[in-house]
């Protein structure tokens, strides 16, 4: 009997061959397996290594020791500091004494009003002494333009004085001292007298502001006060009584005694005061310079006067 093909079968010489177990890393449900959770950390104490109570006790011993001590030199410190304090304020030592201040740079202004004005006419201590305030309050008076404090511990102390220079007097509803960069810096008291000549046509507003203008007009009217200031006739400044000044018309000046007006106008001052004096010695040889009323240098070459109203005599001299 002819054998019979079976086409299920595999071809000759193949044998079945079972499948290779793979396991699923990923296995579900009660085939997965179970892993061991791993810790950071894990904590198993020895017992036998626990501290005794003995132990406990000393080790709080310890701290109460401890503490206690820390809190009493903490209040000794505290109250040394304390003590300290008061002794440092209360000692002699430290002491600033009134007679002891060495001021410097007065003219105008007494010892014993810096040292009122500073709050140092009483003795005071060097530790706590507010040099920024004593400053404050010298450049506070009127007088003063710069104060220097200099101190030395332990009770040393020293004050440098800077006085404005009064360069002339200012009237503007009230008379005023002002330096020579026109900053009006004092008032005038009822009962002051200075020789200082004054000078008119300025409101206290405009030589506050100090603008180009009143600038520019202060530095002519300084000018000739210099150049007043080297003369030795009756021209000098000390014999002037004021200087007025008008935008249109120049400087004008007036003498204390005779109250005569000149009328100077603007610059060549140099020159228009030789040639003055030239004409004021004519004048005097020929006896007619007392009765003046004013007179004028703004003319070229020339010198103008008058003796009154309408009435005008004129002096020529060369230059």
């Amino acid at each position: 009997m002819a054998n019979k093909y079976n086409f299920r079968e595999k071809p000759y010489g193949q044998k079945n061959k079972p499948k290779e177990f793979k396991p699923n890393p990923k296995a579900k449900g009660r085939n997965r397996r179970r892993e061991k959770k791993k810790y950071p950390f894990s904590f198993k104490p020895d017992m036998s290594k626990l501290p005794s109570l003995g132990w406990l006790i000393k080790e709080a011993f310890k701290l109460i020791l401890v503490g206690t001590l820390s809190f009493i030199v903490l209040a000794v410190l505290t109250v040394g500091s304390i003590v300290g304090y008061m002794y440092v304020n209360e000692s002699d030592y430290f002491m600033i004494k009134p007679q002891s201040i060495l001021v410097t740079g007065l003219s105008k202004l007494a010892r014993t009003e810096i040292l009122e004005a500073a709050g140092l006419d009483i003795s005071v201590n060097s530790l706590t002494l507010d040099t920024k305030t004593v400053i404050k309050n010298i450049k506070a008076l009127p007088w003063v333009e710069n104060a220097e404090l200099s101190q030395t511990l332990p009770n040393g102390l020293s004050l440098k004085v800077t006085e404005y220079k009064p360069k002339a007097i200012v009237s503007s509803q009230y008379l005023y001292y002002i330096n020579e960069n026109g900053l009006p810096f004092k008032k005038l008291d009822p009962l002051e007298i200075s020789d200082l000549p004054i000078i008119s046509g300025f409101t206290f507003e405009e030589l506050s502001d100090s603008g180009p203008l009143v600038h520019d007009a202060l530095a002519e009217i300084f000018s000739l006060i210099k150049v007043l200031d080297s003369r030795k006739d009756d021209y000098k400044t000390s014999n002037v009584s004021e200087f007025h000044y008008d935008r249109d018309r120049g400087l004008t000046l007036y003498l204390k005694k005779s109250g005569l007006k000149i009328k100077v106008g603007l610059g060549d001052y140099p020159l228009k005061f030789w040639r003055l004096a030239k004409v004021t010695a004519h004048l005097k040889e020929e006896g007619l310079y007392e009765n003046l009323d004013y007179l004028i240098l703004d003319y070229p070459e020339r010198v103008t006067g008058s003796y009154g109203p309408g009435a005008l005599q004129t002096a020529r001299r060369g230059s």
